[in-house]
């Protein structure tokens, strides 16, 4: 009986904390293979690829990017997707997963980023917040942009929906390139 009572114990405690100690948000569990191909449709394989950032380089893209780094950011997991290039390297680009909180809840992003560095595309995985940041004709806007662009809303970026949801993923944008700029030794 007291084995009993033990192992229901043990099964409640890891039942009530267990939600707790999983990150929320786009780093999901396992090889995220269709969300990769959906960023880079043309890529044949991806290789998963990992940097840890030391406190100087944490402040230099929090600085750079407006964007508090979240405990998931470091060390950051990313994908190189591989296929066939002009220049016969193989490397198509890169792909990282990065997620904000919004006024009304979580969003999740991968971002691709072609080898020039510049955004190839950006695939919201999950939003549970503004759908309009979801739709073409914003996430379109982002195609091109570098780590060095501003992306400042209204200016650089149109949007008609909720402004502090668009903000926020913004600087989850801003904050992913900064992260492979960095990572990348730039």
């Amino acid at each position: 009986m007291k084995h009993h009572r033990l192992l229901l114990l043990m099964s409640l405690l890891i039942a009530l904390t267990a939600p707790l100690a999983v990150p929320i948000g786009a780093h999901e569990q396992g090889f995220p293979e269709k969300t990769l191909k959906t960023v880079f449709p043309e890529a044949t394989g991806f290789t998963p690829r990992k940097k840890s950032f030391t406190a100087d380089q944490v402040k230099k893209i929090e600085q750079a990017s407006a964007s508090k780094l979240a405990r998931n950011d470091n060390p950051l997991n990313f994908y190189v997707a591989l296929g066939k290039t002009p220049d016969g390297s193989g490397a198509l680009g890169t792909v990282v997963l990065v997620d904000t909180r919004g006024p009304k809840g979580i969003i999740d992003l991968a971002i691709g980023i072609k080898r020039d560095g510049t955004v190839q595309r950006v695939v919201v995985t999950e939003n549970a917040d503004d759908k309009g940041l979801s739709t073409a004709a914003f996430l379109d806007q982002l195609k091109g942009k570098t780590a060095q662009s501003p992306l400042a809303l209204g200016k650089d970026v149109r949007f008609t929906g909720d402004a502090k949801a668009a903000e926020a993923f913004l600087g989850a944008v801003r904050r992913g390139l900064q992260m492979l700029a960095v990572a990348a030794g730039k």
